[in-house]
């Protein structure tokens, strides 16, 4: 029974280890999480100049969340077996600058031509919202996160539980439930901001489940779905290049504008109809952006048609052009 248990670990996919990771470290975090909300509690009661510091459930969640995850991923690092640097996409890096630079480039060009067709429609309106200043620093700390949650979700998403797909399962599932996947984990929400006072064991389990909720709301269809087109453009990118940095370069490129949204200007109205997104987010759930979405990944294709792609695996770099843009 070992001897089988041990074979089967041995043969795991890269993907699977990180969920079986995953679910390793969430079930901590449920567990531990009440007892350390009740303490930290404790701990500022009664100390003069701390009244700031009563944390909602949530944030404290989050925050062991984040701290369990450190402390297995270092205990459990043999067992992951991510692989080197090349097997997640990294390597090697002959056309990483030109890759990331076309890859923002055609993200950014989309969001531009996006928000001129908003702004012909009265649906923005643009304007400059702050300082200088103020703009800069916002510009700068959205540059910030458009390039750290690239980098990490690209080499998750992509580098790691795409490919891994891709070496199980034929090219249309695989970009099915990479992208689902993709697209769900967007839509993943703390519950209730309640600040724990006592224990409560079951906390943490009741956190967890609430945080799925978003999805009893068919609302969330449109942004789902965007969010499922962006996610094929990506593993499309990549399969094309043979590595991430076209992909980091669009994903980098698309959160900027969209963070940066709020900085030249405001929508018009809340709901900005099927054209540009009744729902949020709404410059993803619309029918405008879908189309392109899709537009770029036309592009993307046009750029690499001299591209190896990812041969490594066995997979032709046509092989998913109707795919995307199907």
């Amino acid at each position: 029974m070992l001897y089988h248990t041990g074979s089967f670990i041995k043969f795991m996919k890269s993907y699977q280890r990180l969920f079986i990771f995953g679910l390793l470290v969430l079930g901590l975090t449920a567990i531990l999480s009440p007892w350390a909300a009740a303490a930290w509690e404790q701990f500022i009661t009664g100390r003069p100049g701390w009244a700031e510091s009563h944390y909602p459930f949530s944030r404290i969640f989050d925050r062991f969340f984040m701290i369990s995850g450190v402390i297995l991923f270092f205990a459990c690092r043999r067992f992951l077996k991510l692989g080197s640097l090349k097997e997640v996409g990294l390597l090697p890096r002959t056309h990483a600058a030109r890759d990331v630079g076309l890859g923002a480039a055609l993200a950014i060009g989309s969001m531009v031509v996006l928000t001129l067709l908003m702004s012909l429609t009265d649906a923005f309106t643009p304007f400059f919202r702050l300082s200088m200043s103020e703009t800069l620093a916002r510009c700068g700390k959205a540059l910030l996160a458009a390039v750290t949650v690239a980098f990490l979700e690209e080499i998750f998403f992509r580098g790691i539980v795409f490919k891994g797909l891709l070496e199980d399962m034929r090219p249309v599932r695989a970009y099915l439930l990479a992208n689902l996947f993709f697209s769900a984990i967007h839509f993943v929400q703390p519950a209730e901001e309640q600040v724990l006072s006592d224990v409560e064991p079951l906390a943490g389990f009741r956190h967890l489940i609430g945080s799925f909720g978003p999805f009893l709301n068919p609302e969330l269809l449109p942004g789902f779905f965007g969010l499922f087109l962006i996610g094929a453009v990506l593993c499309y990118a990549f399969q094309r290049t043979g590595t991430l940095y076209m992909s980091m370069g669009l994903h980098a490129g698309w959160i900027l504008s969209i963070k940066t949204f709020g900085v030249f200007g405001h929508y018009a109205k809340e709901d900005l109809g099927w054209m540009f997104g009744s729902t949020d987010p709404k410059v993803v759930s619309g029918v405008i952006s879908w189309i392109g979405i899709i537009i770029v990944g036309t592009l993307v294709y046009r750029f690499t048609r001299a591209r190896s792609g990812l041969s490594a695996v066995g997979i032709a770099p046509d092989s998913a052009v109707n795919v995307t843009i199907r």
